[in-house]
């Protein structure tokens, strides 16, 4: 009898230590296959709650940066394709002699091509950050340096205004 019962609670205990571990498993092979929100329960504050809890955050945030990062994506789109369509409709309407190329307009063109220029150095400076290539150089600064002409533009003289009500 006590060998039934040592075996049933073996059984038991078991089933407790490996459930949360088989959660924690598919959960993490469900990251793997794209779906990054994943969350287990936590049922308990020993070393295996510990881990489900740290799973939880560790999922959030993954999901949180790849959401960043498909909005960055899309803005970036954004801003490369305005300067594109600024400078093929220009270079369209030239080619197809409906404008005449004037030096304001190549000068227009040649703007939306240095604006394009800043925009692939940024994302080349993002990518470089991104694998940790980017070297940082910190330095104290005053802050009254950058905040002085923040002051000066705000620190205008303000006119007070007079109401007269009678009522």
């Amino acid at each position: 009898m006590a060998l039934l019962v040592a075996l049933v609670m073996g059984i038991f205990l078991a089933r407790t230590l490996t459930h949360p571990l088989q959660e924690l498993t598919r959960a993490a092979q469900n990251i793997t296959q794209g779906q990054l929100e994943q969350q287990v329960k936590v049922n308990s504050k020993d070393e295996i709650g510990q881990l489900a809890a740290s799973f939880n955050q560790m999922s959030q945030e993954v999901a949180r940066v790849n959401l960043l990062r498909k909005r960055m994506t899309a803005d970036i789109a954004h801003d490369l394709r305005t300067p594109l369509t600024v400078i093929g409709g220009y270079i369209e309407s030239m080619r197809d002699g409906i404008l005449l190329p004037t030096k304001d307009r190549l000068s227009l063109i040649y703007t939306e091509i240095e604006r394009l220029q800043l925009l692939v150095s940024d994302l080349r400076m993002l990518s470089q950050v991104d694998a940790g290539e980017l070297p940082l150089n910190p330095q104290q600064i005053f802050s009254g340096s950058l905040t002085q002409p923040i002051q000066r533009g705000i620190s205008t003289p303000r006119r007070t205004a007079r109401c007269d009500h009678r009522g």
